[in-house]
């Protein structure tokens, strides 16, 4: 199946220290595995050359509030490369006001480039497959048509007010062949919302398929650490919630614990400065941007992994937590509530709140050792469902099959 893939974020040769989400790109990798043709419009945002001359102080402040990074410079410029497979094409399109929706004559010329593209590499598709609202849904509803292609559009808690207002989602959505969601709680928000006759599909991210193999096959002998080893991994930005953590970690053990931080972002001298008002500085220990392969290293050695963001979508950390045997604990109502099970194969603490993360910690802590080693098995066996395989299989079934 020839798959032509639209989207807002995928990581390019030249976003240098800039974080940009892999997720989209895992599933592209993994259909090309599985026998299938990709290609890629990267649909980038870029800006007057103004506004990358803003000076840092400003742009780690506004990145901190807005919960993303800014574009690189080189994001301007059109960008084709080929890895493991995959085309991928960056298409810049230019606009003024940042979250702004782009013309129609942009999107117009928007799509020429994108046939031409089609066109130039006789890449006719059967599935066109979209991430984030501005500027899919623009694209998709046209290309559908013309390619006579199964369309599909996941939200990435972008289906608000005022999009639903600008792009018309009401009614364009119902020119798709599939919608998903991040998450089940979202789904029921959007399919509620946008009037929807079925719920959206839920597209999860995965994790390696060789770990998950690994760590399944050798569940009853795991050796889990039971230190006070904690640890968070993602972006240092406000919305992530990590000085809850801090907070919480030192209110209850003290000095007794230590929190190894893997990330880089708006927030981390905020997050610094925080540690030495607490006296806490030599328990919290920075370690910038690391590899997923050393990520995963340090989970294994480590008791409990926590994230407490606000209005978290999906985070594939947790999973990949889970299949490390970490203690997880995640925010209730988010993005993995419905996948941790409170309790069963981890924890849920109210996004946010320091005192109920204290409890949380707590509760895990009148928990027996047999106890906790069941749970950090289940979140094993829990993990081993998200394989990279299995999840990216079943979201094309879910694209091709949504509406029937």
């Amino acid at each position: 199946m020839k798959i032509l893939v639209l989207t807002s974020a995928y990581p390019e040769p030249d976003d240098g220290t800039e974080v940009v989400t892999p997720t989209v790109k895992y599933f592209c990798d993994k259909w090309v595995e599985q026998g299938h043709e990709v290609l890629v419009i990267h649909n980038n945002s870029c800006f007057p050359l103004p506004f990358y001359w803003i000076p840092a102080f400003i742009r780690n402040k506004m990145e901190s509030r807005m919960g993303h990074n800014f574009p690189v410079k080189s994001s301007r410029k059109p960008l084709s490369n080929e890895v493991a497979g995959v085309k991928v094409f960056r298409l810049p399109l230019k606009k003024i006001i940042p979250h702004g929706k782009f013309s129609k004559s942009k999107i117009d010329n928007q799509i020429k480039r994108i046939e031409d593209i089609l066109d130039r590499e006789q890449f006719v598709p059967g599935v066109i497959i979209s991430h984030w609202v501005n500027p899919q849904m623009d694209l998709i509803v046209k290309l559908g048509k013309k390619y006579d292609a199964k369309t599909s559009l996941v939200f990435h808690g972008d289906c608000t007010e005022k999009n639903i207002e600008v792009f018309h989602l009401d009614e364009d959505v119902k020119e798709l062949s599939a919608v998903g969601c991040r998450n089940e709680a979202y789904a029921d928000y959007v399919k509620k919302r946008l009037n929807l006759q079925k719920k959206p599909f839920i597209c999860y991210s995965g994790i390696p398929d060789y770990l998950a193999q690994k760590q399944k096959d050798k569940i009853d002998s795991l050796e889990l650490e039971n230190n006070l080893d904690f640890i968070y991994v993602g972006r240092l930005v406000k919305y992530k919630n990590v000085d809850v953590v801090i907070r919480a970690l030192h209110e209850k053990y003290k000095n007794a614990a230590t929190l190894h931080i893997v990330g880089e972002g708006a927030e981390e001298e905020n997050l610094k400065q925080l540690s030495r008002q607490l006296n806490f500085e030599k328990n919290v220990v920075f370690h910038g941007q690391l590899s997923r392969n050393k990520v995963y290293e340090m989970m294994k050695k480590s008791y409990c992994f926590i994230m407490v963001s606000d209005n978290e979508t999906f985070g594939m950390v947790y999973i990949e937590a889970m299949l490390a045997g970490c203690v997880t604990i995640a925010s209730k109502a988010g993005g993995v509530d419905g996948v941790i099970v409170d309790g069963e194969n981890g924890f849920l603490s109210k996004q946010g709140d320091v005192e109920e993360l204290v409890k949380t910690l707590n509760r895990i802590e009148r928990k027996s050792r047999q106890e906790i080693t069941k749970i950090r098995k289940n979140a094993v066996l829990t993990a081993y469902g998200y394989r990279d395989s299995e999840i990216a299989k079943k979201y094309l079934d879910d694209v091709c099959n949504w509406k029937s």
